[in-house]
């Protein structure tokens, strides 16, 4: 009797393990869910393990431009007032100073300084060579020690539909040094091919060169007064700028006033070369070769060396001669000049001015 009473309370906890183990054998065989028919998974986030992007892919436009940058240079041209006319880029394509930029922007110019990336500012002594159809010409900057240059591709093109970027001097004063830009169209004229880019781009990157993701240099901004707009031009064409160069050929600001004139043809003596560092000039007329010097036999020639001293305003309010030229006319000619000289305002400077009067 004492194990017929215990037997309903035995049978009770069978049963309960019994129903435990089988919801857990149910568990247990129960198929995964399939997705529902709207369920989707990102493309994204399939990737083989293995697998790499590609470097077009992950090239950043601000990183590859870093290298870009030490080459390319503001062109400050000057008028025969000395007043300054214009501002463009430009780039340089050998270490000896030889650069590429926007024939316009030269136009009218009588003088020009070009700023390096570096804050140095060297005097531009004239063109070599030009493609007045395409708007561009090669000019030798007086550099005084070897200059970072860039190797444009002879035969890399931008890609319809792609994107590039517009390389600008790090002393531009804008939100952004690189433009970033869409291809949207590929043309041709007399001068041949030329490409169209979205967003427009400004007057002011005209002769600046124009990258891929991989940091050739594939273009050269370029403007054209017809539709009054900037374009790309192949970067091709500075190779054909740079075929045209022989070993005697000279800079002469002649080249720019009459493009089929030869770049070795004679010369009037020239006022003075100046190669220049410091601040911003604003107003920087060249010394004027003076007739007296002209009138001795055989022209006199000489080099010089002066400081100049700027106030807070900008204005030379000395110049002080380093070396003569040895000849007082040269001198004065050199001294009255840059008396005239006047800087961007905003502290006292000075700035010592190599001066090279030639016949």
């Amino acid at each position: 009797m004492n194990r017929m009473r215990h037997l309903p309370f035995y049978s009770l906890l069978a049963l309960c393990a019994f129903v435990s183990c089988e919801r857990r054998n149910s568990a247990a065989r129960a198929p995964e869910p399939s997705p529902s028919p709207t369920s989707s998974v990102p493309v994204e986030s399939i990737v083989a393990p293995s697998a790499q992007p590609s470097p077009a892919a992950t090239s950043d436009f601000a990183e590859v431009a870093q290298s870009i940058r030490p080459a390319v240079i503001i062109v400050s041209v000057f008028d025969e007032t000395g007043h300054l006319s214009a501002n463009g880029h430009g780039f340089f394509v050998s270490g000896d100073g030889k650069f590429i930029a926007d024939r316009s922007v030269m136009a009218g110019g009588v003088n020009a300084v070009a700023k390096a990336a570096d804050g140095a500012i060297y005097n531009v002594s004239g063109a070599l060579a030009q493609t007045p159809a395409q708007n561009l010409v090669l000019l030798k900057a007086d550099t005084t020690r070897a200059s970072p240059f860039l190797a444009p591709s002879a035969t890399a093109l931008p890609d319809i539909g792609g994107t590039v970027a517009v390389v600008l001097s790090p002393l531009e004063r804008a939100n952004s040094v690189v433009l970033e830009e869409k291809i949207s169209g590929r043309f041709s004229d007399e001068a041949g091919e030329w490409f169209d880019a979205t967003p427009a781009l400004p007057k002011t990157s005209a002769g600046a060169p124009v990258i891929n993701h991989r940091g050739e240099v594939i273009g050269i901004v370029s403007f054209r007064a017809g539709n009054n707009s900037c374009t790309i031009r192949p970067a091709a064409t500075a190779g054909t700028l740079l075929a045209q160069v022989s070993s005697n050929v000279v800079a002469t600001w002649q080249t720019l006033r009459t493009p089929t004139a030869s770049p070795t043809a004679t010369r009037s003596p020239t006022p003075a070369k100046i190669p220049l560092r410091g601040s911003k000039l604003i107003y920087a007329p060249v010394p004027r070769y003076p007739v007296n010097a002209k009138q001795l036999g055989g022209g006199v020639q000489g080099s010089g060396s002066f400081r100049v001293l700027f106030d807070a305003t900008g204005h030379a309010v000395a110049v002080q001669t380093l070396r003569s030229t040895g000849n007082s006319s040269l001198d004065e000619a050199a001294v009255s000049a840059l008396h005239e000289w006047r800087s961007e305002p905003g502290r006292e400077w000075s700035l010592v001015v190599p001066i090279t009067f030639k016949q």
